[in-house]
């Protein structure tokens, strides 16, 4: 087989971070945006917008647009300065993304080495409802693949 599998096209339109991404909002509760799916007929810069499935309880939107050279997470697509997390990349897709993302917390933007996204063919839903039956203390479960801490980013 010719090729690096692991760049391949991501059909399903949902893509999923490697870690936890756990926003903090003003009113002290925390919203899981791990979980992506793609918003269809949304696009900036030619490049796809996905926005964050979050639980039901949550009015929060979050999501992942190309804007200014870099692949953002932000509240507002269209606002390229509401971005919290961001890397510069060019890829036409976000599964394509090689480069290293910056988080923004405690007024600096910080380099995450380890932080990438993937296709996710996996059910979102029964993600987020295994995601509430671990110790949100210290780990999430994915399912019952592993289990990792919690990264928790600025207020917005």
């Amino acid at each position: 087989m010719d090729g690096d599998p692991g760049f391949r096209r991501c059909d399903s339109g949902q893509l999923t971070f490697n870690e936890e991404l756990m926003l903090n909002l003003e009113n002290g509760r925390s919203v899981n945006i791990t979980w992506y799916n793609q918003v269809y007929g949304r696009y900036t810069a030619l490049r796809p917008i996905y926005k964050a499935v979050t639980p039901g309880y949550s009015s929060v939107s979050v999501y992942l647009y190309h804007a200014d050279g870099s692949w953002r997470l932000g509240r507002d697509y269209s606002r390229s300065t509401s971005a919290f997390a961001r890397v510069s990349d060019t890829a036409l897709r976000a599964e394509f993304i090689t480069g290293v993302w910056q988080i923004y917390y405690n007024g600096a933007w910080h380099r995450d080495l380890s932080l990438k996204l993937h296709c996710n063919s996996t059910s979102m839903l029964t993600l987020i409802q295994t995601h509430h039956n671990c110790n949100k203390a210290a780990e999430v479960c994915i399912a019952n693949i592993t289990c990792d801490h919690f990264k928790f980013y600025s207020k917005i």
